[in-house]
């Protein structure tokens, strides 16, 4: 195989840069030691059993890693560093992009801190391990605002339906019975209640009322002995 190096092409190299069992090592000061590994381009280096390094000084040192992309590296078990500098150090990770840092097990990288990507052009997930989109997330962020718009409006309304029914005024001492309604609002809810209060005997009482709102109807009774 013939390798140009300083504009001057040569001929065929010896076959010392290739050194694991079933190893090749193609380019300039190109260097193979894993078993069954493949190193191309000048100064790539595959240290590890079944990895590939591509690219100017590309190197994969980790079992079963591949580099490619002039200065990456990948070094965990089973790690991919695709892109220029990009760096997969930890197993079964993967860096996509220049200069992309994957540091963690079982993760995929496309930048590194401070050099964020977006991900863009993504489907919407299906199936429970599925990554969401933009849009699905705010599908949820939307929804979850109508539920507390909702609940919000329900409960200022039936504060608002409540109060309406303290408003009542009792009935008098020595009279038997008030029928009477009243009105309040709370955070821009307003709310009438009717309701009554009658005495029974000298010791017991009743009171009973309704208050209607937008958000809905509450209504509440009481009983009370006096001695």
């Amino acid at each position: 195989m013939s390798i140009n190096d300083d504009g001057v092409q040569g001929g065929n190299y010896n076959n010392d840069g290739a050194t694991g069992f079933n190893a090749v090592a193609v380019g300039a000061n190109a260097t193979a030691g894993g078993a069954n590994a493949s190193a191309y381009g000048d100064k790539a280096n595959a240290a590890g059993s079944a990895a590939t390094a591509l690219g100017y000084n590309a190197n994969a040192t980790g079992t079963n890693t591949t580099a490619v992309g002039v200065g990456s590296t990948a070094s965990g078990t089973n790690a991919t560093a695709l892109g220029a500098g990009a760096v997969a150090s930890a197993p079964n990770s993967v860096a996509l992009g220049t200069n992309s840092v994957a540091s963690e097990a079982n993760t995929v990288s496309i930048g590194s801190e401070g050099n964020e990507r977006r991900l863009t052009n993504v489907a919407p997930g299906v199936n429970p391990t599925d990554g969401v989109n933009m849009s699905q997330l705010q599908g949820v962020q939307n929804s979850l605002n109508n539920s507390i718009n909702t609940v919000a409006r329900k409960a200022y309304g039936g504060i608002a339906a409540a109060t309406a029914l303290t408003m009542i005024p009792d009935v008098d001492q020595g009279k038997t019975l008030a029928v009477g309604i009243g009105g309040a609002g709370y955070q821009g809810y307003g709310a009438t209640a009717i309701g009554f209060t009658a005495r029974i005997t000298n010791n017991l009482k009743v009171r009973g009322g309704v208050g209607i709102s937008s958000a809905g109807t509450s209504y509440g009774a009481g009983v009370s002995y006096q001695w």
